[in-house]
């Protein structure tokens, strides 16, 4: 029994001593795999922290606009007044000159507003008689600066013509209607306010035509009786005097 025991603890000693072996094989292996490991890998420096400029700090913050600093869209005519200030070489309010084929797309460049806004305030420019009759076949284009910029062709002219003459149809004169219309009667503007004011005072009395009608049959009446009195005054007077 004794014997089986002491040979169990031998066994179990040679184990142990097996095993540290082992263990301190392991531990030779990982030193040298680390050795190697950091002789393969660069040593990179240290990453310094970006520094923060308080100033560029205070910037950012202020940056964003509250809704009460952004400015508040003008409307078509007054964007068109400011055009007439800040590009007098392409917009004037006295001889027109026509405008750079794509000139919206220039002014969309510059002008802070929506690209609907310059379109309209355009519209408002290109659309006035005096821009109209300068489009002619020919004319030199312009853009913001003033600078020559193409000129206008047929296709645009004929087009410029065609909305002229539309305005003109569509306003006629006063004095042209009247000189194609000779002898026309116009109304007496006396005698139709006399009528108006006919009728609003016979609104304001509740059956005056019954009263006036009552009062031209009642006359009409008196009239009768007075011509037949006359009547019989005269046959008793021719009476008399044949009875003489």
């Amino acid at each position: 029994m004794s014997a089986s025991v002491m040979q169990l603890l031998d066994d179990l000693e040679t184990r142990l001593k097996q095993a540290q072996q082992v263990i301190a094989a392991l531990e030779a292996q990982n030193r040298q795999l680390t050795s190697q490991l950091a002789k393969s890998t660069p040593v990179q420096p240290p990453v310094e922290a970006p520094s923060v400029d308080e100033n560029s700090t205070d910037q950012a913050d202020a940056s964003p606009q509250s809704p009460d600093s952004i400015p508040t869209p003008p409307s078509p005519h007054q964007l068109l007044n400011q055009w007439y200030e800040r590009y007098p070489q392409a917009f004037s309010k006295g001889r027109a000159q026509p405008l750079k084929v794509g000139i919206h797309q220039d002014l969309a460049d510059k002008e802070p507003w929506s690209n609907k806004l310059i379109r309209r305030a355009l519209a408002n420019y290109v659309n006035l008689p005096r821009y109209i009759k300068a489009m002619r076949e020919g004319v030199e284009r312009i853009d913001l600066e003033g600078n020559s910029a193409g000129v206008v062709d047929a296709q645009a002219a004929e087009f410029a013509a065609q909305k002229r003459k539309a305005k003109q149809q569509a306003q006629p004169s006063e004095a042209g209607r009247l000189q194609k219309q000779p002898g026309k009667n116009i109304p007496d503007k006396r005698n139709s306010e006399q009528q108006h004011q006919d009728k609003q005072h016979s609104a304001k009395r509740p059956g005056a035509d019954k009263v006036a009608h009552r009062k031209a049959k009642a006359h009409n009446a008196a009239a009768k009786i007075s011509i037949q009195q006359r009547l019989r005054i005269r046959h008793s007077q021719q009476t008399l005097g044949a009875s003489r």
